[in-house]
């Protein structure tokens, strides 16, 4: 094997594999990337055999082929090299060489037959096809990820929920058993379909993928494996088994008093209160008086907190306690949206979060004694 390809053409293949390829492993193929050389081009591809990520990239190739090296290793290289044409070329025994301008590597790899087969969908009549548009996804899975378990014991909260809740729909949800954050989007080619949970690892490569370009993503999904396609580049992995909590009976049918509120305001108060919280429980406290809001925070360790802000609200007067790490994780994802509203019912229920004109997003978050 033997081909030439730009740094930056390398360097975009290999950063996607970063994340897959393990760290410390006793299967040492596990830690290598796997560089195929054809007449197209090459594809570079990694697997932790949960997960595997297959980027084409562009190359004038000499001599087609294919071999293993260390993922990581090869990204440092090419990251340090200077800008230009990288030369990659096969040696006796698993070695590779890699040329840039003056520098010259030789480094080891292993038998490319040995490389694992990447999680596949099946070909059958089972699979079904969602396309998404990139802008769409990311915002999904932005106002969603924060409120994944992390937890590993608690292996069906440690994922997103994908679901097809009516044909020409999508909904993602996470929770961790303290909070529930929930979006719904309308989409193309989408059907009524069981719900699916996408590991966390997985997620996160899919938003390195998204991290640029606005290609549209097109999802397969077949009995315990989803592959995601983009472009140049194509993710499987497998789903998480086991069955995610019902997540309707976790959404409060109604809530008998609004809150409505600047969420840049409301974002900054929490932020400066939280400073003096417990750093166990972080937790403040939130009380309504008419138009008056006012945040607390009491730590017999460094002080105490308040602050107050005017608000929209016309209910009784309410107490109520919160993890301030939640509504902060919240707030800091709503990007333009300028006012958010908070249903609540009473000092022991949850407490649900919209934001404002848009009615297919919603946060529940469970009260805190205080």
């Amino acid at each position: 094997m033997d081909f030439q390809i730009t740094r930056e053409e390398l360097l975009q293949g290999l950063y996607l594999t970063q994340g897959i390829v393990e760290r410390r492993t006793t299967i040492p193929i596990l830690s290598n990337a796997l560089i195929e050389a054809s007449s197209d081009g090459i594809a570079i591809s990694a697997t932790d055999q949960e997960i595997g990520v297959r980027r084409r990239c562009h190359a004038k190739v000499k001599k087609i082929g294919s071999l293993t090296t260390g993922a990581r290793k090869l990204y440092e290289i090419a990251r340090e090299c200077p800008d230009g044409t990288i030369t990659i070329r096969a040696l006796e025994n698993n070695w590779i060489e890699v040329v840039a301008g003056k520098s010259r590597f030789k480094i080891v790899g292993l038998d490319a037959a040995e490389f694992p087969r990447m999680p596949t969908v099946s070909t059958d009549k089972d699979v079904d096809q969602t396309i998404i548009p990139s802008a769409t996804l990311r915002e999904m899975i932005g106002r969603t990820i924060f409120a994944v378990s992390n937890d590993d014991a608690r292996l069906n909260l440690s994922g997103l929920f994908f679901e097809r809740p009516e044909a020409g729909k999508i909904r993602v949800v996470s929770t961790d058993g303290h909070r529930l954050s929930m979006i719904t989007r309308s989409v193309e080619s989408a059907v009524v379909s069981p719900g699916m949970i996408i590991p966390r690892k997985g997620v996160n490569e899919i938003n390195k993928i998204l991290e640029s370009g606005d290609e549209p993503v097109t999802l397969q999904f077949s009995p315990g494996v989803v592959h995601m396609s983009r472009g140049p580049v194509d993710l499987s992995m497998r789903l998480i088994e086991g069955e995610f909590p019902d997540y309707k009976q976790v959404v409060p049918q109604r809530s008998a008093h609004r809150m409505l509120a600047s969420v840049a305001d409301l974002l900054a108060a929490v932020r400066r209160v939280s400073t003096v919280s417990s750093e166990r429980t972080h937790g403040i406290k939130v009380t309504l008086n008419g138009s008056h809001l006012e945040l607390s925070s009491v730590n017999p360790d460094l002080g105490e907190a308040t602050e107050e802000m005017t608000v929209d609200y016309d209910g009784p007067t309410l107490g109520i306690g919160f993890n301030a790490t939640y509504l902060l994780d919240v707030l800091g994802v709503l990007g333009d949206v300028q006012q958010v509203e908070i249903g609540l019912n009473d000092e022991v229920s949850p407490g649900v979060i919209r934001a404002e004109g848009d009615p297919d997003f919603l946060y529940v978050v469970m009260p805190m004694r205080m």
